[in-house]
């Protein structure tokens, strides 16, 4: 049975004043709609259960009718005024960006047509991933929802794959294909297993041959993206304008191509000079491939790296708490899951929030990918070397505590909804990537200098994405020149180092997780040097603003 969505509560209890504030909080409320309505994968990630079973439409007349919709909503967003209001203000940035960024996806990149990762993402029927993941209604009801969403898989497919254009980029093709078998996987192994604990035989069967059809559509895409493989071109670039006219309308941030290059040589130099100075420091002029060796064989066994890494996330939340720079609000609690199946092809390590909707108590969770019965001896040690326990506990610092759970926790006590469900990734990654300079600045390195070497590496592999991004959309760079920073600078192996600069072809404002992090700490200056408080407070405050564009969230810091 459904559950009433309780979605718009906080905005239709917003207090009426003005006409024209009226009018903006009433706009505010209808973008919350529009986007649930158009993305029930979006409302279902959010809690709003109604959504369960229905896709996103596809097709051209569907994509145009999205394209009218969105330039109203732009167009009402724009003559909205929020008064000398600075929340209503940061909600109405909010709004825009979400309106604006869809807008761009779908007529400057045009990205149903140009890239066929976009069969795969959330607004795919073939991404059913939570309905066996939460535990938010019973099972039987859950997976009625994903067998209706599969029904419905062939169609939507046939018409998703039928407007991809003829040329296709290289790069997005192989990534489209490694997303394939991702999901074969969850398909084969995890929706059949959960199938084994259903009573109802009928059910059972429907869902066999939703799983079956799943498949089937899989097989599908790989046939035609094979098919176009050998044409495809080996280019995915959106060209300077374009990348700074993403990351204006997504973030706010005016900077020219030259500005961002700099940014990123910049910040690339000084954590190249801070490696050097650290292991000349502390490991006595020791080569890094050496050091990294110590690193690489400190981690856990197999059996032992979902409960070790739970000890990890208790040992790091009890840092922060003593240390009280991040105050951690009440809240769910983060529990360690091992990702399953259509995770392993792309993540290490993910956090996951529980939908500000759901009507039941469940955990956030913290998955952490573990060797895979398929692996061999060899690719499994050579994993669990990867997650060693610095590098382990760095990702857990980014995802956990403080990072993106405690951010999540934040969130959870907002008053917006704007503020409550939508996510812009350069203060929400940037807070991320900040969290981790912020533990060692608190001195959770000090006896540990191999945990502050996988902190600066961390931190070079993000600047490199940012290099890449500017490389691969403004100066002309193939993939391969990407990889070659990241296998240069890192120090990374040819495949991941590929992997890492191929996501910039789809994602082209990966740059953000540097960039936002240096838009922090210029911020946590300024309020330092003005005395506006200490650090706990300047933490307190710029968690209070949800995750808005950068320059909104900057001229609210500025209007409080």
């Amino acid at each position: 049975m459904k559950r009433p969505s309780t979605r718009l509560r906080r905005l239709a209890e917003a207090p009426a004043g003005e006409g024209g504030r009226e009018a903006a909080v009433g706009l505010l409320a209808e973008v919350v709609r529009d986007q649930f309505r158009a993305h029930p994968a979006l409302a279902r990630a959010n809690g709003d259960h109604e959504k369960d079973g229905l896709v996103a439409e596809t097709g051209g007349a569907a994509e145009a009718r999205r394209c009218q919709e969105l330039a109203k909503l732009r167009e009402e967003l724009h003559q909205a005024d929020p008064g000398g209001d600075p929340d209503l203000r940061l909600d109405l940035e909010i709004a825009r960006s979400t309106v604006e960024r869809e807008l761009f996806d779908l007529e400057v990149r045009r990205r149903p047509f140009t890239d066929p990762t976009s069969v795969l993402d959330g607004d795919s029927p073939l991404d059913v991933g939570g309905y066996l993941l939460r535990d938010y209604a019973p099972l039987a009801e859950r997976m009625s929802g994903l067998c209706q969403q599969l029904e419905q898989a062939p169609e939507w497919a046939e018409t998703a794959l039928s407007m991809l254009e003829p040329n296709l980029a290289g790069p997005l093709i192989e990534l489209a294909l490694e997303g394939v078998e991702g999901q074969r996987n969850f398909f084969r192994d995890d929706i059949a297993r959960a199938a084994g604990d259903l009573g109802e035989p009928q059910l059972r069967e429907r869902v066999g041959r939703a799983a079956q059809l799943g498949e089937e559509v899989l097989d599908r895409i790989v046939a035609e993206l094979e098919r176009r493989r050998p044409d495809a071109h080996q280019q995915a670039s959106l060209g300077p304008e374009r990348l700074v006219q993403m990351l204006l309308l997504q973030e706010g941030v005016e900077r020219s191509v030259a500005e961002l290059r700099q940014e990123a040589d910049s910040e690339l130099e000084s954590l190249l000079e801070q490696r050097n100075r650290l292991l000349t420091d502390q490991f006595g002029g020791r080569d890094l491939a050496d050091v990294r060796g110590d690193e690489e064989r400190n981690h856990f066994a197999e059996a032992d790296l979902i409960p070790g890494t739970a000890s990890l996330l208790e040992e790091l939340r009890g840092f922060v708490e003593r240390h009280g720079e991040v105050p951690i609000p009440e809240g769910p609690h983060c529990e360690v899951r091992p990702s399953p199946g259509f995770m392993t092809a792309w993540v290490s390590a993910a956090y996951e929030g529980v939908g500000l909707l759901e009507t039941r108590e469940l955990p956030c969770i913290y998955y952490v990918t573990v060797p895979q019965p398929s692996w061999k001896g060899q690719e499994t040690e050579e994993w669990l070397r990867y997650m060693n326990r610095a590098t382990l506990k760095n990702i857990s610092v980014h995802e956990v505590y403080p990072g993106h759970h405690v951010q999540y926790l934040y969130s959870r006590h907002l008053v917006s909804d704007l503020r409550r469900f939508f996510w812009t990734p350069g203060f929400g990654e940037g807070w991320a990537h900040y969290a981790e300079l912020l533990m060692i600045e608190a001195g959770l390195a000090e006896a540990d200098p191999i945990l502050r070497l996988s902190q600066i590496e961390e931190a070079l592999l993000r600047a490199c994405r940012y290099r890449t991004a500017v490389g691969l959309h403004a100066d002309g760079w193939q993939v391969e020149d990407g990889t070659r920073l990241f296998m240069g600078r890192v120090g990374m192996e040819e495949l991941p180092a590929r992997r890492e600069a191929a996501r910039g072809t789809y994602d082209p404002l990966y740059l953000v997780y540097t960039l936002g992090k240096l838009q922090i700490l210029r911020w946590r200056e300024e309020w330092l040097s003005r005395q506006r408080g200490d650090l706990r407070a300047f933490h307190r405050r710029v968690l209070a603003a949800g995750s808005p564009p950068l320059a909104a969230l900057e001229r609210w810091l500025q209007a409080n």
